[in-house]
């Protein structure tokens, strides 16, 4: 069986060894990285990782027609790969999400086999706070991060939702694979089975497009979440300020968007049953002679890049602005601390 997984990169360096460890070992067995416009030495790494024969890397066709829009560039880019219909099931996520499976042995085979009848899971975003986490280290997410929404309030001023990820067999014949699912032929809709992340049979969800998210009661997490680390500690945080946004070079990661994710309002530690196996990974590929010194540069490049921008004053007052909001909203850290 072919899992195949897509995925925009840029400047990831200091996480990547973990994030692919942890998938590799899950079961994604077709891990596509593009990259663009990095800086930290992540295309050496994913160059060394494809010679491995644990990912395959390519440049996102972004660079060649100058869009900024660098997600939207590589699904075009991949509707043209002829093996993506080769594959059994296709996804599409980022590099700060995790899939977590909590059925079985917690890989991707148990989700289907205990459902076999499905063509789309519906994987909805467990998003995770900073979780008390100020400086930047080089530990796994999973030791590191605890903390996050939990399963069913409402977050948003409007809407009670979450954001997904899809899961796809190919063997459904979708027209197209888009960023958060695959779309098919409205035709064909009634013949789908779409599954949200506890198992029910979603059945009033518009196929044709890309799925971006389900509202409350639709979306589950009791047997697949995406656990989503948008923020990690305050001092990653600058970096991935620094970095950008993949399809709006003029959004900005400031104190909006902060708020909207760092909630710690419960704990969950679903994904803390492959630390060990993912550490053992990292640690092997560590010793690798080349994968090994480009990811202790990142971790110090990254250090670095910290120091450097806590002399902006402009960081030194959304670093304030960060502060002041987490003494105000710890949720349930005030009581974890004491």
């Amino acid at each position: 069986m072919r899992i195949t997984s897509v995925t925009t990169m840029k400047d990831e360096a200091p996480f990547i060894l973990e994030w692919v460890a942890y998938h590799r070992l899950i079961g994604l067995n077709d891990i596509l990285v593009f990259s663009n416009d990095c800086s930290d030495g992540t295309d050496d790494m994913l160059d060394r990782l494809d010679d491995l024969g644990l990912i395959r890397h390519y440049p996102n066709p972004s660079m060649f027609t100058g869009n900024p829009k660098h997600h939207l560039q590589v699904v075009r880019y991949i509707n043209t790969f002829s093996r993506l219909r080769r594959s059994d099931w296709v996804t599409s996520f980022d590099a700060d999400e995790f899939i977590c499976i909590n059925t079985g042995a917690g890989k991707v085979e148990d989700l289907f086999n205990d459902m076999p009848d499905t063509d789309v899971w519906s994987m909805s975003q467990l998003n995770f706070g900073h979780g008390g986490v100020s400086e930047y280290t080089d530990a796994l997410m999973g030791e590191q991060f605890h903390y996050c929404w939990d399963y069913h309030s409402n977050f948003f001023t409007r809407q009670n939702k979450r954001g997904t990820k899809s899961m796809t067999r190919m063997a459904a014949k979708p027209v197209e694979i888009r960023n958060h699912s695959c779309v098919f032929d409205p035709a064909a809709q009634n013949n789908l089975i779409m599954r949200n992340g506890s198992g029910a049979h979603i059945k009033d969800v518009d196929l044709s497009r890309d799925v971006k998210s389900l509202l409350h009661p639709d979306y589950g997490f009791d047997l697949v979440q995406l656990n989503h680390y948008p923020l990690r500690s305050i001092d990653s945080f600058l970096l991935k300020r620094m970095r950008g946004n993949a399809n709006h070079d003029n959004a900005d990661y400031g104190i909006k968007y902060w708020r909207k994710y760092d909630f710690n309002v419960v704990r969950n530690d679903s994904i803390a049953r492959w630390i060990p196996d993912v550490r053992a990974m990292r640690d092997d590929l560590l010793k690798d002679p080349v994968l090994g010194p480009l990811h202790r540069s990142a971790v110090e490049n990254a250090q670095n890049r910290i120091a450097g921008l806590k002399q902006n004053e402009h960081v030194q007052g959304l670093m304030a602005a960060i502060n002041r909001y987490v003494r105000r909203n710890p949720g349930i850290l005030a009581q974890a601390a004491g």
